[in-house]
């Protein structure tokens, strides 16, 4: 997970971008609410917004979208969390009411008749999220004057409340940036960033995507792995290629050079052989992760070290499985 800065700046530079906003919705809210919205209409809210009570919220970011079939636009605030924070139901009841002023006073909207908002608090801390997401469960009053009180309730995505295999079934890059952020090791880190790069091909628009996600992706690998990303400092540095495509294989092959050498270490107290074994198991499974390892079991227990040597070497650049155990 990372902290709030990084998570800030990153995110808001993310979903700044139409197609991430249209992924984040389409696959993290409620289908009901995905129905409603033309995705083609989405239109970034420039400026910030103030209240007396807080500082100009320039991190956030709020988007418009037409509903489809009306002249109705519904408003999305988004809202980036790193730590949990109980007074999160007051402050999105001012955001709201800041939003409806700086509408107002802009002239963009009628006060008589005011647009609907979606506030979404997108949450990547390692605690699960317990905060309240409604005001009205955070006022303590007797029944006759509930009907005066504020009701709004925030849209929650706790990306860490998501399973690895939630994540893998939703083939999109934002499903794949959660993915990153709860991945517990660099081989797991490594193949969720093959899974985004692979998403990111399949967009049609992906050049006005490359640039922003590959600088979130390194940045979170340098956080994360900053001695196996020498090689992305490298490549940045010298303007070799800036698409996550293109990098994606040189980060691939900076971790599988550390993997191999955890490998070798583990070797050390395991036995040299062991060490070897473990290591080309551990790289298997990030390069063909659906892949089944159980036909070549008997391969692996009667290879020599030599041939154990070879097949990792071919690992880390075999296009598939069986290309690794082809026989000359």
């Amino acid at each position: 997970m990372t902290d709030a800065p990084f998570h800030d700046t990153g995110y808001k530079a993310l979903f700044s971008l139409p197609e991430l906003v249209q992924q984040l919705i389409e696959g993290f809210v409620t289908p009901d609410i995905a129905q409603l919205l033309d995705f083609s209409t989405l239109e970034l809210v420039a400026g910030s917004f103030v209240t007396p009570a807080m500082q100009s919220r320039e991190e956030d970011v709020v988007w418009r979208v037409k509903m489809a079939d009306t002249m109705l636009y519904l408003y999305l605030l988004l809202e980036f969390q790193s730590t949990p924070d109980a007074a999160m139901p007051v402050r999105m009841v001012q955001y709201v009411a800041a939003l409806y002023d700086s509408l107002i006073k802009e002239k963009r909207v009628d006060p008589r008749r005011l647009p609907p908002v979606l506030p979404v608090v997108l949450y990547n801390g390692e605690r699960r999220w317990r905060v309240a997401t409604d005001i009205g469960e955070v006022i303590e009053c007797p029944p006759v004057l509930r009907a005066y009180q504020p009701r709004l309730r925030y849209y929650l995505l706790d990306e860490g409340a998501y399973s690895a295999q939630e994540l893998a079934g939703i083939r999109n890059v934002v499903a794949g940036i959660f993915a990153l952020e709860n991945a517990e090791g660099k081989e797991e880190a490594l193949a969720v960033v093959r899974r985004i790069s692979e998403a990111l091909q399949a967009l049609p628009n992906r050049e006005r995507i490359d640039r922003v996600l590959t600088q979130w992706v390194k940045r979170y690998l340098q956080r994360v792995h900053p001695g196996a990303m020498m090689a992305v400092e490298e490549t940045l540095e010298t303007g070799e290629g800036t698409m996550l495509a293109t990098n994606v294989q040189k980060w691939a092959e900076a971790l599988l050079r550390e993997g191999v050498q955890q490998g070798l270490q583990q070797g050390m107290h395991r036995g040299q052989h062991e060490g070897k074994v473990w290591a080309l198991r551990q790289l298997l499974r990030v390069r063909f992760p659906d892949a089944d390892l159980t036909p070549y079991q008997s391969r692996l227990d009667a290879a020599t070290d030599a041939e154990l040597e070879h097949l990792l070497t071919k690992a880390a650049t075999a296009a598939t499985l069986e290309e690794v155990f082809a026989t000359q």
